[in-house]
């Protein structure tokens, strides 16, 4: 019944607003309203994917600012993830190296010997 209407296009500045409210979750570590906005991005991302934007004398400029937003939210995951190790690194030490500078392995020669079963 439904086969021969098309589906709305999603509006870039949907996307875009979407994009402000991930980075504002990050930057409040919200982790709840964090999931919440990537699960509402997904799903615009997979309307777009399903009905393209309709064509916009001004598409280009909010292309842009939406690769802009994109940008800056990647680069704040990034450094969020880097925190994080470091976080982590912190409490746990320094792992212990499997191989030395040489390329020699750190643990010790198990051998046996040749007729040992």
């Amino acid at each position: 019944m439904t086969a021969g209407v098309r589906a709305a296009a999603p509006s870039l500045d949907d996307g875009l607003a979407l994009l402000e409210e991930q980075r504002e979750a990050m930057l409040a570590r919200d982790a709840d309203r964090l999931e919440d906005v990537n699960a509402r991005l997904s799903g615009w991302i997979a309307a777009c994917r399903k009905a393209p934007a309709a064509p916009d004398a001004r598409i280009a400029e909010r292309l842009h600012a939406l690769r802009a937003a994109l940008d800056s939210n990647s680069t704040l995951a990034r450094r969020s993830a880097l925190q994080a190790s470091r976080a982590l690194g912190a409490l746990l030490g320094p792992a212990p190296r499997l191989y030395t500078d040489a390329g020699l392995t750190n643990s010790p020669a198990h051998r046996r010997g040749v007729r040992s079963a």
